[in-house]
C-alpha cells in the first residue's frame, strides 16, 4: 500500500514542477518533500522525477503514477463531499479552473470571498488557456471552469458571466503619438500574439475577420502563452498586442502602455462559466457556481440579476 503522504508529496511536486513550491504550498520543508518522493521511488524501484537543475519533469512512470494518484484523491474527495452532502454542508476539496485573464483579474477576489462565506471548502485553481480548461471540464478534471470563449461541445453548459472588450496597446516610443488607428493600418507594427488555444486569440481574430481584415497578415513577433508575458512585452517596447481591458487598465492609467482605438472594430467579448453537464455537482460545486454568478453581477452590462443571466445560458449540442 503507497503511503498517502508520499503520494501528495509527489503529486504537488509534479503540479507545480518544483520540489521548494510543493513544500511551500504543503507546509512542509523541502528535504521532507524530497525524502518522500525518494521514498516513493525506491519503494516502486523506479524513478518517477528527474531532477534537471531548477527544472524538474515527469518521467513516463511519474506520468503514469500521477495520473492514477489523482484519480485517486478525486474519489477520496467525491466520498468526502457525498458524507457532507449527508450532513447537508459545503465542504471538501473544489477543483476549478480559469484561463488566464479572469483566472488572474476575476477570480481572485471570488475565491477569497467565496473561502471566507464557506471556510470548510479547500479550494484548487488551475490555470491555462481557454482550450485547456474547457478540455479539463470535458475530462472531468475541474467542477467548473471560467474562459474566454465558448468552445461548442454536446455535454457542456456555458453561461455568460462577465463583458469583456479587447483592446490594442502599445509602449508609449512605439505608438509615436498615435491614439486612433484603421485596422488596415495595424500590420504597421510588430504584434506579440496569444498561443493558438487563447480565446483572447480567437475573439480578436474574429473581430478582425468582421472588419474585413485577416490576422495571418499581421507580422508576429512574439507568441506567448499568458497575458501578464503580453504586458511585459509591449511594454519593453517588442511589439504591440491586443488584450483584455481588465489586464491593461491600471498600465494604461500609469502611463506605461497606450491605448491605439480602433475607429472601424470594437472587439468585445463575455467569459463564461462552463461545466459538464452529466457530471454530479456537490455541493461546494453548486455553492460556488452561485457565489460567482452574484459576484460578477457588477461585470455584466445592465447588471443582470442571477435568474437573468440564468436566462441566457447555453447548452451546445452536436454542433460542428
Amino acid at each position: 500500500m503507497l503511503d498517502f503522504r508520499r503520494l501528495e508529496a509527489f503529486c504537488k511536486v509534479y503540479e507545480l514542477r518544483s520540489f521548494s513550491r510543493a513544500g511551500a504550498d504543503l507546509f512542509l520543508s523541502q528535504p521532507t518533500i524530497s525524502a518522500h518522493v525518494l521514498a516513493l521511488e525506491k519503494e516502486l524501484g523506479v524513478r518517477l522525477l528527474d531532477r534537471m537543475g531548477r527544472q524538474v519533469l515527469p518521467t513516463p512512470a511519474g506520468e503514469v503514477l500521477y495520473r492514477r494518484a489523482s484519480e485517486a484523491f478525486a474519489s477520496l474527495a467525491a466520498a468526502e463531499a457525498e458524507i457532507g452532502q449527508l450532513r447537508d454542508e459545503v465542504s471538501g476539496d473544489l477543483v476549478v479552473g480559469g484561463s488566464t485573464i479572469p483566472a488572474h483579474h476575476v477570480l481572485p477576489e471570488v475565491i477569497a470571498g467565496f473561502v471566507r462565506t464557506y471556510p470548510s471548502v479547500r479550494v484548487h485553481l488551475r490555470v491555462g488557456d481557454t482550450a485547456d480548461i474547457v478540455q479539463r471540464v470535458t475530462d472531468g478534471e475541474l467542477m467548473l471552469g471560467l474562459v474566454g470563449a465558448v468552445d461548442p461541445h454536446p455535454d457542456l453548459v456555458f453561461e455568460p458571466l462577465v463583458d469583456d472588450e479587447l483592446v490594442v496597446v502599445a509602449a508609449p516610443e512605439l505608438a509615436g503619438g498615435r491614439r486612433h488607428v484603421q485596422v488596415e493600418e495595424l500590420a504597421q507594427w510588430p504584434w506579440i500574439m496569444r498561443e493558438a488555444g487563447s480565446g483572447t486569440r480567437r475573439t480578436f481574430a474574429e473581430s478582425l475577420a468582421a472588419a474585413g481584415m485577416d490576422v495571418r497578415r499581421l507580422p508576429v513577433a512574439l507568441v506567448v502563452d499568458s497575458t501578464q508575458a503580453v504586458v511585459q512585452y509591449v511594454r519593453a517596447g517588442l511589439g504591440i498586442s491586443a488584450t483584455s481591458r481588465l489586464a491593461v487598465a491600471e498600465s494604461i492609467a500609469r502611463g506605461e502602455l497606450v491605448e491605439l482605438q480602433l475607429d472601424d472594430c470594437r472587439p468585445a467579448r463575455q467569459f463564461h462559466s462552463v461545466r459538464h453537464a452529466r457530471r454530479h455537482q456537490f455541493p461546494a460545486a453548486v455553492a460556488f457556481a452561485a457565489f460567482l454568478g452574484e459576484h460578477t453581477r457588477h461585470l455584466r452590462n445592465g447588471h443582470a440579476t442571477g435568474a437573468e443571466a440564468g436566462n441566457t445560458k447555453t447548452r451546445h449540442k452536436d454542433k460542428a
